[in-house]
């Protein structure tokens, strides 16, 4: 027994000791070699993202045109930007499509969500036309949306004709083009959203509906003293990036509202959409079109702030208790 204590020792001492510089050297090595690998997004960061952000800030205090050295001008464009009733009509818009976009989001989304969640015929059926408009193109399916909503041959106004109703202009009115475009991005915008809030309430466990049971509590207080509590932090999280988005709505408005129409393009115009038309349409306003991006970006950045600023209130994390 103490030969083979001693032998296992000698094996132990004859066996090769890394060295600390070695083990060094490696981890330098690793971490130039992981370095490499993110050189490409740090350089796409740093010439897409902060040097863009900085020269249309820049950009913001010139006048600019399609050719020539852009002309500083200070604190014009943004003196001009409280005179612009074309800017005031593109925010009223933009808000008003956020007013009625993100609750259908939510609602639609947290019904799915919930339909999930329970076993009929056809549920793998109906969880694959849910996700369908994730994967479809959103060019093809505004295009098939506008054909629904035309005057005259669409599909809508045929079944109304049907029911013994009037045909409705749907790009001729405000409330027309609300509700349009409304339809349009909670049919393509509801299907991520409803992914999240499905493995949210996949982790609420099952013991917490099991003990609201036994005390007598039915399906809808249930859902509302129970699940809307413990999905409030993948509520909040679909509420603000909808938010987001919908406050940088354009690709819809481009293409179901053309400016050939220019009451449906006017209910429809939207911060980004007035942007592009002055810095791609109007070239000479391209230092003016840098300031509304700006004031965007700081309406986006007080919309977040208020938002997270809220979810102290309403949004209940698991360490809460």
């Amino acid at each position: 027994m103490t030969q083979t204590t001693i032998s296992r020792s000698e094996g132990v001492e004859s066996s090769p000791r890394r060295r600390p510089g070695r083990r060094r050297g490696l981890g330098r090595r690793d971490a130039r070699t992981g370095l490499l690998f993110l050189l490409p997004l740090f350089a796409g960061l740093l010439v897409f993202r902060f040097y863009g952000f900085g020269y249309n800030v820049w950009l913001s205090f010139t006048k600019a045109g399609a050719f020539g050295a852009p002309k500083f001008l200070g604190v014009d464009n943004y003196v001009r930007l409280f005179a612009d009733d074309q800017l005031g009509v593109a925010l009223i818009n933009t808000f008003k499509f956020c007013a009625f976009i993100v609750p259908g989001v939510v609602i639609v989304s947290l019904l799915c969500a919930t339909l999930m969640q329970h076993r009929f015929r056809g549920a793998s059926a109906f969880r694959a036309v849910v996700f369908l408009p994730a994967v479809a193109l959103p060019t093809a399916a505004i295009m098939l949306f506008g054909w629904l909503f035309q005057t005259q041959y669409g599909l809508i106004n045929a079944a109304i004709q049907a029911l013994g109703g009037q045909p409705v202009s749907w790009f001729g009115s405000a409330t027309g083009v609300t509700a349009v475009v409304t339809v349009i991005v909670v049919f393509l915008s509801f299907s991520v959203p409803t992914i999240i809030l499905y493995a949210g309430m996949k982790d609420i466990p099952s013991e917490v509906y099991e003990a609201a049971s036994i005390d007598g509590a039915g399906p809808v207080r249930r859902f509302f003293s129970i699940t809307l509590p413990l999905l409030s932090p993948s509520l909040f999280f679909v509420v603000l990036t909808t938010t987001i988005s919908t406050l940088k709505l354009f690709d819809v408005v481009y293409i179901l509202l053309p400016p050939e129409l220019p009451a449906s393009a006017k209910y429809g115009l939207t911060a980004v959409y007035y942007y592009y038309q002055l810095a791609f349409l109007n070239t000479g306003d391209r230092g003016y079109a840098s300031a509304v991006s700006m004031l965007l970006f700081v309406i986006i950045l007080a919309v977040s702030l208020v938002l997270f600023r809220l979810q102290r209130r309403f949004v209940h994390y698991g360490e809460d208790g």
